[in-house]
């Protein structure tokens, strides 16, 4: 929830306890804590992990002992880490004696937490020892934004026998009992009890340690548990640890958490072993990254972007999350992903791009597909109350576009510099300016933008939908009449007849720009394009020269001057290029604007080729081809399928890829008034779709072979061959 352990570059993985950072929030908090384990005499057991096994819910790590045989002969060690929902990061360590002699070990848990009040970074203040727990309350810092105070506890789940709070001078953040003052302070069996944190400066590391002593019988077995957690009050984080405390099994917490989340989503297996993986590993990558908490700024469930930088909602991928988190059987973690951008939405209505919790980042702003989300919402969980609450922001929302973005009342919407759409440092922003790659926020060039207008055009549809629910015919009839001017605009000023492509536009000479980008093809997911289009969308995007790559499909064509398959953007490789790398976010979009146009224009070959790139997108992201190690990082090379490793930003949620699954593999696609049962030809063995949540109803789907049986509320509904599509009426 607020604390989660996902650490980019992780360096002390194999090491016991959490040493690399956690995140509160979009704040780091680095280290966690360590643990260490002396015999008798007071030495070191030193600990070398030889094997590691991970689930949603836990990471297994067990330990051989090295050094002495005489001191460390018959005792071995594992640990299983999770974080729990109530945001407990938490260490089960069982210690067994497989020896007929008992042993009285000593085990310490510790951390080290960096401390410059003088310079204002970060720091603890209020340090107490009470009640097992030693607490703290520290200020985190970020750029540009005021510290936010976050009260810790520290704990373990036995009784302390000594305890000891050190400042010292600056050293290096490892988890090393040798460079700790305790490997000197612990004498006689015990740590001093005491906390010192004033020195000739204040500034430093502050060592916390916690001792308890662990007697183990002749061929016995003890486990010991350490508990960090973090929140806003010192209450609430002393209650939650004495809460897992009283736990006989607080692992059982995080099982029963992922349990409960995965039982409350569409059942899916089927022949094909990466689209089963897939399809799972994106729900654990949902709820990975959900925040739910009324604080600040967040008072609706949400999904965060990803880890690390990107946990925080952001309005580029936050239709994306309301794609897939519809299938859940409770609509209102998809409904947050939009109510959490209307309640801090800006004064002059645009939606602000990145939400941090108790402040607002004024330049940030991102263009998205917000109408076409709240529809596919809509049409499984139905709510008039949740459209009424989301019309007037959007409403708004769209006034600021025709006010700002559309000064010349073209139908056609700006894009005003290259961060604003999530893809920078991409050739099309240089065809208006040689300057549209300059590091800024704010207006840089102007451009009326094929991506952009697609989504006004959405909205505007969306718009009157809802208009038309609520029985406003006068405005149902006014945002029927935006769309069409922008569709109008859309087929005139973009559609080029010699190219048979869309482009983007330079509003200064009303000139298409002819440069060829992934979004030339995103009209193709709306009722914009007709048949008359389809030649162009197989001449360009089924081009290997163009974009139909090894795996499909870069964010530029392979044909432009900057193309570049290895994220270098004019010889520097680049963070977030999008001048040929193929990216998830993008991928998405593609895949149902060739999907969508099989089925509106009843195309086999169309039909084919969804197949064919639903296929390959899914398969690229697995590491080396191995159907067990799916990922999601930001973008791959589109020749070799490499995932942006150097970025160290996995499991990241900008693009939605369990709808595509339910939609086109299991074939279930809901629709205003009806839904419609017509998988796609994936050539399956079998398939199994269940639990699947729509309109009050709950439906099956199983394939075998060519055949597609469907049940509704428990009974038999129809049976069929696919191919040939269920239509069913609600």
């Amino acid at each position: 929830n607020r604390l989660i352990w996902t650490p980019p570059f992780p360096l002390w993985l194999d090491y016991p306890g959490f040493w690399d950072k956690a995140h509160y929030y979009n704040y780091e908090i680095e280290p966690v804590f360590t643990w260490t384990v002396l015999d008798e005499k007071g030495r070191e057991i030193s600990l070398r992990a030889v094997e590691r096994k991970w689930g949603p819910s836990k990471l297994v790590s067990r330990f051989e002992v090295i050094g002495d045989r005489l001191q460390v002969r018959g005792l071995g060690f594992e640990e299983t880490k999770c974080c729990l929902p109530n945001d407990v990061l938490t260490s089960v360590v069982r210690i067994r004696n497989t020896f007929n002699n008992k042993r009285k070990l000593h085990f310490i848990a510790w951390t080290v937490q960096p401390s410059y009040p003088s310079k204002k970074t970060t720091w603890l203040e209020d340090v107490k020892c009470q009640h097992g727990m030693i607490s703290f309350l520290k200020q985190l810092n970020r750029p540009n934004s005021d510290h936010l105070p976050i009260s810790c506890s520290f704990g373990i789940n036995r009784n302390v026998k000594s305890y000891s709070v050190n400042l010292s001078e600056g050293s290096v953040l490892q988890p090393h009992w040798k460079f700790a003052p305790f490997v000197e302070k612990f004498l006689k069996g015990r740590l001093p009890n005491e906390v010192k944190l004033n020195g000739v400066s204040g500034d430093g590391l502050v060592y916390i340690a916690l001792h308890t002593e662990v007697e183990l019988k002749a061929k016995s077995e003890e486990h010991v548990a350490v508990f960090f957690t973090a929140s806003p009050k010192q209450a609430e984080s002393s209650s939650n640890i004495n809460f897992v405390r009283k736990q006989n099994d607080p692992l059982r917490l995080s099982e029963q958490n992922w349990n409960d989340f995965f039982s409350s989503v569409p059942y899916f297996e089927c022949s094909d072993e990466f689209l089963t993986r897939y399809y799972w590993y994106r729900w654990y990558g949902l709820k990975l990254n959900t925040i739910n908490v009324h604080e600040g700024n967040y008072n609706h469930p949400f999904v965060c972007e990803g880890i690390d930088y990107f946990r925080a909602p952001i309005s580029y991928s936050a239709p994306c999350h309301m794609h897939e988190n519809r299938w859940i059987h409770d609509p209102m973690l998809a409904q947050g992903s939009l109510l959490a951008f209307i309640d801090n939405q800006r004064n002059d209505g645009g939606f602000r791009g990145y939400l941090d919790p108790h402040y607002y980042r004024q330049e940030m702003f991102y263009h998205a597909n917000w109408g076409k989300a709240l529809r596919e919402l809509h049409a499984i969980h139905p709510d008039v109350d949740f459209l009424s609450r989301v019309y007037n922001g959007l409403v708004k929302y769209v006034a600021y576009f025709d006010r700002e973005r559309d000064k010349e009342v073209s139908g056609m919407y700006d894009i005003t510099n290259h961060y604003e759409t999530g893809q920078e440092y991409s050739s099309r922003y240089l065809a208006v300016s040689p300057n549209a790659d300059k590091d800024n926020w704010g207006e840089v060039f102007r451009m009326k933008g094929v991506d952009v207008t697609v989504y006004l055009y959405e909205l505007k549809r969306t718009l009157a939908w809802m208009a038309g629910i609520m029985k406003d015919e006068r405005a149902e009839g006014h945002w029927s009449g935006g769309a069409e001017e922008i569709k109008r605009a859309v087929l005139e000023r973009m559609w080029d007849h010699d190219e048979k492509m869309f482009f983007d536009v330079d509003p200064t000479e009303g000139k298409r720009t002819k440069v060829k980008a992934v979004t030339c093809f995103y009209p193709y997911m709306t009722d914009i394009v007709s048949k008359e289009h389809l030649p162009g969308l197989k001449k360009h995007l089924f081009n290997p020269k163009e974009f139909w790559t090894p795996y499909p499909v870069p964010s530029s064509s392979v044909d432009d001057e900057y193309f570049s398959a290895e994220a270098e953007w004019k010889g520097k490789r680049m963070n977030c290029p999008w001048n040929g790398r193929v990216w998830p976010m993008t991928n998405s979009h593609i895949a149902e604007a060739i999907a969508q146009t099989s089925i509106r224009f009843n195309d086999e070959e169309l039909r084919a080729r969804a197949v064919e790139f639903i296929t390959k997108f899914i398969r690229m992201m697995f590491f080396s081809g191995d159907s067990k190690r799916p990922n999601c990082f930001e973008h791959y090379n589109p020749l070799t399928g490499q995932p942006s490793l150097y970025r160290g930003v996995d499991d990241y949620m900008h693009s939605w890829v369990a709808d595509l699954i339910i939609k086109y593999v299991g074939g279930i696609r809901p629709e205003d008034d009806l839904v419609v049962i017509d998988p796609l030809p994936f050539n399956l063995s079998y398939l199994i779709l269940e639990n699947v949540f729509i309109r009050g109803h709950l439906m099956n789907v199983r394939l075998k072979k060519d055949r597609v049986t469907v049940w509704v509320d428990g009974r038999k509904y129809e049976d069929t061959q696919i191919g040939k599509p269920i239509i069913i009426r609600f």
